[in-house]
């Protein structure tokens, strides 16, 4: 069974939007995102949020595709590297947006905000090869 294709926009919409704001608080630059006390808790939720739409999209991916059964995020990103959906060179990137996440929800003092801008300065990248590894794979008009 293919994924449910509207599931799957809904999923990455919701990655765009987050990046679009992430970028947003990017371009303020280093100082101001230090200097702005929301910006940090900011910053970490909407990584957070980004990186579970991703989780979900691929847990959905692995579902309808019959892939096994994830026991944990990174097996189910390594489910879509080892099917050709995600590239095997970013694993390790995508296994650090596991990390993030994790790290977010569960490990939340250990954030900080030089830490959080080092992320989105340099790892927002990582979102736009999920969504355009998702786009080329289940949304384009030539599907072999």
């Amino acid at each position: 069974m293919t994924p449910d294709l509207r599931k799957l926009r809904q999923k990455i919409h919701y990655v765009r939007d987050s990046v679009r704001r992430l970028e947003e608080l990017r371009s303020r630059g280093r100082v101001a995102f230090l200097e702005e006390p929301l910006a940090e808790p900011a910053a970490i939720r909407l990584l957070q949020v980004a990186i579970e739409a991703v989780l979900d999209a691929a847990n959905h991916i692995v579902a309808r595709e019959g892939w096994g059964l994830p026991k944990s995020y990174r097996e189910a990103i390594d489910l879509l590297i080892g099917n050709g959906v995600l590239p095997a060179e970013a694993r390790q990137r995508f296994h650090e947006m596991v990390a993030f996440r994790n790290r977010a929800v569960h490990l939340y003092q250990e954030n900080d905000a030089d830490r959080v801008f080092d992320t989105i300065e340099s790892d927002l990248g990582d979102f736009d090869l999920f969504v355009d590894a998702l786009t080329e794979r289940y949304f384009t008009a030539d599907r072999s």
